[in-house]
């Protein structure tokens, strides 16, 4: 039975969502978690804290931002950069605003010990204490001091008639201590990038001071323009704000501007205005009463923020709203004004969701002043494949046409009040020479005003018949296709263009790299069943399936999605039939936390040969639900299929699940390396390895090994001997590539190992 609660009850509910949408069995709702690669603005490293203040270009009026290029500072700085100064170091211990002497004290008195040898006395008197300043230097810039008396943390023993004192420090001294720290305190350049207003006046690039919000192109839907600033209960890095207590509602995500300079600007002649929508496809369909969108303005000489607009959380979603909002009192017309969207939403997650587009600050505007002359890309582009977004490179390179879109289209829209005259164009270019131009391939004389239509690019037809040309490319190819539209008058020219890098190498893929939802099985069955379809031209090897779960970031004590098992398994055309393959060994969901969408590899226990129509998938082997990634910008459910205990079903999820079959591959880019290169004269045993890994090769030259897993990071280093087994017990379940090293560093052969317990 599925409980759906978004309320902690003595932990037997943890923010179990309503589903978006269930279907006979199969179910999908927001994610829980979308991990970022962003550094913390305060972080611990040797030893020291470190702290960085962030310098910013003030923006003049008109400031406008559609969020087709992302203008938000990335506090990601560090000390080593070019553009960070060090400009203060604040010590934990003071006297007189000096660091103390020493850099352990004890909180309670320390003594010396007086020895009299004649008469064998021992005389106990207290070390001298010290008046000493406490700052508390976990934030910047500390909050005030606490005086406090500090001792030496040792014991002194000084013998008379001896000249020497011995000292005994910890762990002889067994009292409370507290250690001298300090905090580093940097200042990080303003960035010198620019950005290019509608009236063609260069701006300065960073627009926001955190990156708190996540700008993208895929959540919402509908969009004014191509790309938004999405707010939810997750962190600057992708993580819930409150793990521990998900159903807890307060602010979340920030949106601050940098200072704008409003001074000497006349009352009611300035305008804010904005695009909002709540939910997209991405957010959960709870509306909790406090859920809402926020919007602030600074008053500089006041240092003070008001609100000055919210709106309650929407269930239905689309379709966008503008607001326009007059800035009428004098205290926020001066120079550093600034505005700031937040969202209140539960944060325990990514589940209340809004999208902001097209924010536009201006003068000698008035209420009316609705309209945009602006025509735009709405979404991202995926490529000139057909159906795939990505195949093998042998297979593509047998016969390039086969899998060639006949055209490809985009969504445009038409901001304007009139119709207007647009036209269309787009190129191609691949890391192997390829470079190619497609000019005016269409257009659309009379794009109807505020309405979106569909922008037609032909690939594979008349008169275009084009197709990648990976001659100059070896194995594998990375083709970056261009869209680009041209009409005029055109607001931004930001949006005008969307760019897609398409990877031709080693797997196929529906998907097009983002998860919207997650996907999963109502019932708590053993044995449920996922099988995705595939068409191979002749025949193929399958080695590993690549998935992408949502990771779960907190965990009904029934239901911990790490505690999932499933087998890998492999069917021909007919489902009905037994697999032609399945796994002996069995998996959990695991997760890559250092970025959103990362895929994890799972290999098959043996190569399975594949050929013509076959389905890749899963069977569960217990009931523990486990939450696979669910794109919804690309829909595919007619590959895809599931299987409760009734039969097979097409499933109903409007998108593509996150799974992609990988093929062997000479050069496989997952690990960036060349699987065969020099493996002929290295042999890996026992291949599966549980425990211990036995490597020999030719010749003596064998010092070390590296073990690196499938995103290219080498998890483990080993001392090792031609023909020597080396320890991997501390090496969790997976494949890896086993990196010979002789004793300057340099690579002398490598191979493939699974480890598997």
């Amino acid at each position: 039975m599925m409980m759906n609660c978004r309320i902690l009850l003595s932990g037997a509910c943890a923010l179990v969502l309503t589903a978006a949408k269930a279907q006979q069995g199969e179910a999908w709702q927001a994610l829980r978690q979308q991990p970022r690669a962003s550094g913390a603005q305060m972080t611990r490293a040797g030893g020291l804290n470190e702290s960085f203040i962030y310098l910013y270009a003030s923006q003049a009026l008109p400031v406008v931002d559609d969020f087709s290029v992302d203008r938000t500072r990335h506090l990601d700085a560090r000390s080593t950069d070019a553009d960070v100064t060090l400009i203060e170091t604040i010590h934990r211990l003071q006297i007189a605003g000096s660091p103390t002497p020493l850099d352990l004290y004890a909180t309670d008195t320390s003594y010396r010990y007086i020895y009299d040898p004649v008469l064998d006395t021992t005389t106990r008197v207290p070390n001298s204490a010290l008046a000493v300043e406490r700052w508390d230097i976990s934030t910047y810039p500390p909050p005030d001091t606490v005086d406090i008396f500090l001792w030496p943390a040792y014991t002194l023993l000084d013998t008379i008639g001896d000249p020497d004192i011995d000292t005994v420090r910890p762990p002889a001294f067994t009292g409370q201590t507290i250690v001298q720290d300090s905090l580093m305190v940097y200042e990080v350049a303003a960035l010198s990038s620019t950005y290019i207003n509608p009236d063609n006046t260069p701006r300065p690039l960073i627009l926001w001071q955190e990156d708190e919000a996540y700008i993208n192109g895929t959540y919402p839907v509908d969009p004014p323009t191509i790309g938004v600033a999405s707010l939810d209960g997750m962190d600057r890095t992708g993580f819930p704000y409150q793990p521990e207590n998900p159903n807890m509602e307060g602010i979340a995500d920030h949106l601050t501007s940098v200072p704008i300079d409003l001074n000497g600007i006349a009352l009611d002649s300035v305008y804010l205005s904005f695009f909002y929508q709540a939910r997209g496809l991405s957010g959960d369909g709870f509306a909790d009463p406090t859920d809402s969108l926020r919007l602030e303005f600074y008053a500089p000489q006041e240092e003070n923020w008001y609100l000055e607009w919210s709106t309650p959380y929407e269930t239905g979603g689309p379709p966008f709203k503008q607001v326009m909002i007059p800035i009428k009192l004098d205290k926020f017309l001066k120079n550093g004004f600034q505005m700031r969207f937040s969202s209140r939403a539960t944060l325990g997650g990514p589940v209340d969701h809004w999208h902001i587009d097209y924010v536009r600050l201006g003068k000698q505007r008035n209420h009316t002043d609705t309209l945009l002359q602006d025509v735009t890309i709405v979404y991202p582009a995926n490529g000139l494949l057909e159906d795939y977004t990505s195949v093998p490179y042998d297979k593509f390179q047998e016969d390039p046409a086969l899998y060639m879109a006949p055209d490809v289209a985009l969504t445009h829209k038409n901001l304007r009040d009139g119709n207007a005259f647009v036209t269309w164009s787009y190129g191609v270019n691949t890391d192997c020479g390829m470079d190619d131009e497609f000019l005016l391939v269409g257009n659309n004389i009379s794009a109807p005003a505020g309405e979106s239509y569909s922008a037609v690019n032909p690939v594979n037809s008349s008169p275009i018949n084009y197709t990648y040309d990976l001659s100059g490319c070896s194995d594998a190819a990375f083709a970056t296709s261009k869209f680009w539209l041209t009409s005029s008058p055109n607001a931004l020219q930001y949006n005008d263009t969307t760019t897609v890098l398409q990877e031709i190498s080693n797997y196929y893929s529906y998907d097009d790299g983002s998860a919207e939802q997650s996907y999963f099985f109502l019932s708590e069955c053993i044995g449920c069943k996922l099988a995705y379809r595939f068409i191979t031209q002749g025949q193929d090897s399958l080695r590993a399936l690549r998935m992408y779960f949502d990771p779960i970031f907190s965990y009904d004590i029934f239901n911990d999605p790490r505690d999932g098992s499933f087998r890998l398994a492999v069917w021909g055309a007919d489902l009905n039939a037994e697999p032609i393959f399945s796994n002996e060994t069995y998996h959990s969901p695991e997760y890559n936390l250092w970025g959103p969408n990362k895929f994890v590899e799972y290999a098959f226990d043996d190569t399975v040969l594949v050929s013509g129509t076959f389905h890749v998938g899963l069977i569960q082997a217990n009931g523990t639900k486990i939450h696979l990634g669910l794109d919804r910008n690309l829909v595919n459910n007619q590959h895809m299929f599931y299987n409760v205990g009734n039969g097979w079903d097409e499933s109903s999820a409007p998108g593509s699940w996150m799974i992609r079959p990988v093929m062997m591959n000479e050069v496989d880019p997952f690990v960036g390396l060349p699987e065969q290169t020099l493996e002929e004269n290295m042999l890996l045993f026992p291949n599966p390895a549980a425990d211990e890994l036995t490597i020999r090769m030719e010749g003596d030259a064998l010092r070390q090994v590296e073990l690196v897993d499938m995103t290219g990071r080498v998890v483990e280093r080993i001392n090792a001997r031609n023909g020597a087994a080396v320890d991997i017990s501390g090496v969790k379940t997976g494949v890896y590539l086993v990196r010979a090293l002789d004793g300057e560093g340099r690579s002398i052969g490598q191979g493939r190992s699974v480890v598997q317990r």
